[in-house]
């Protein structure tokens, strides 16, 4: 049960998605900033239909041009993340659960500053029940951008805080003595 909800919450933060326009231009010969682009305007549509095939499709291009394009593998982690959400087969979610935490670390790796792969690896790590490996990639996320939102999906630094406060209480960290100690479920929900 723990675990369904750990999966119900990371889907939850990519499922309130909401993206810009796009070039209409995509496929194989644009720039990877391009491609990416238009992989977030496919993204954002099937996140409504179900079918990231197509968003898919442009992050992989991007990465057959630039392999380490950070913001690629972003993406396929939102994807991963949401098609995770969508199975109800458990060994098909941790697959895909998986999946989501290799793109998103791809994409940490590849770019450090990417506040928005840093907050998707906190959703899958919570989802694993990594809840260490959540609070560092959440509290990343935050310090790379204390006002964190995400540009494609309808996510922000307060969701990185519930988050924490999940992970913090699940861990067993309910509360402090010190009132600067904000490594604590409580000292994020008073964030909140």
């Amino acid at each position: 049960m723990k675990r369904l909800l750990s999966v119900w919450f990371s889907v939850l933060l990519v499922s309130l998605a909401g993206c810009g326009g796009g070039t209409g231009t995509g496929g194989v010969h644009g720039s990877q900033e391009t491609l990416t682009f238009e992989g977030w305007e496919k993204y954002r549509t099937a996140t409504v239909s179900g079918d990231f095939t197509a968003a898919e499709a442009l992050f992989g291009n991007a990465l057959s041009l630039d392999p380490g394009f950070s913001e690629a593998h972003n993406g396929l982690g939102w994807i991963n993340l949401q098609r995770a959400g969508q199975v109800p087969d458990t060994e098909e979610q941790e697959r895909l659960l998986q999946n989501a935490k290799t793109n998103f670390q791809r994409a940490t790796d590849s770019d450090l500053e990417n506040a928005d792969a840093w907050a998707g690896l906190a959703g899958v790590e919570l989802a694993l029940d990594n809840y260490d490996s959540a609070i560092n990639a959440a509290n990343q996320a935050l310090q790379i951008s204390p006002r964190y939102f995400s540009t494609h999906d309808n996510v922000d630094f307060k969701d990185l805080h519930l988050l924490l406060a999940e992970s913090y209480l699940a861990a067993g960290t309910v509360s402090s003595e010190d009132i600067n100690d904000t490594a604590n479920a409580l000292s994020q929900v008073e964030e909140l």
